[in-house]
């Protein structure tokens, strides 16, 4: 299947089941993502893809993503088992491999780690994870926009701690998964040695 044909597959998938604000969200991540591969020239398609894709498991309940986690063997992350809607992005990345055939394992990345990035994290994994943030799905503009928007085109390693950084200062997670801690510790420590150079 080509690209065209997989992005109208995808986009009938969100309609087909009621998912028309999911669908809204992600085009308007994948418009950002686009802008952002272009500045850190990376493969616009993929981006395109992987954006369109990260919130494919909408179209399923938390608990339902829950059991399928479970019945697939899924090492299950403490946060995770407390809030099984964070397993979305995992599950979003087992939706775009079967029912996409979607084997590009930067795509396939960055869509499993677009809500709480994680540590060795590629390009792709950076740019769907704060296009996510930066184009979220609520009204409005997220209260870190400003914070965010001052870094990314500059440096997604920057842009992507300042969002997690955020989250922490203001005590905004429910449950901090260990993929988000490993990120964070990682990118805290390139910043100080950004500093100290």
């Amino acid at each position: 299947m080509d690209n065209c044909k997989i992005i109208e597959s995808i986009k009938n998938k969100y309609l087909c089941n009621h998912k028309e604000n999911t669908l809204r969200h992600v085009e308007e991540v994948a418009e950002t993502a686009v802008k952002l591969a272009k500045v850190y020239n990376v493969n616009v398609e993929k981006v395109k893809l992987a954006a369109l894709l990260h919130d494919i498991s909408a179209i399923m309940s938390p608990q339902a993503m829950y059991e399928l986690a479970k019945v697939r063997d899924f090492e299950i992350d403490a946060a995770e088992e407390k809030y099984h809607f964070l397993l979305h992005q995992r599950i979003s990345r087992l939706i775009a491999q079967e029912e996409y055939s979607i084997n590009d394992s930067e795509i396939l990345d960055a869509i499993e780690c677009h809500t709480t990035l994680k540590k060795n994290a590629s390009m792709y994994d950076k740019i769907i994870f704060i296009a996510d943030k930066i184009s979220w799905d609520q009204k409005g503009l997220p209260p870190y926009y400003d914070l965010i928007q001052s870094k990314v085109m500059d440096s997604l390693d920057e842009a992507c701690y300042a969002f997690i950084k955020y989250q922490f200062d203001n005590n905004l997670l429910l449950m901090p998964h260990q993929w988000l801690i490993e990120a964070y510790e990682e990118l805290q420590e390139r910043m100080i040695c950004k500093l100290s150079v």
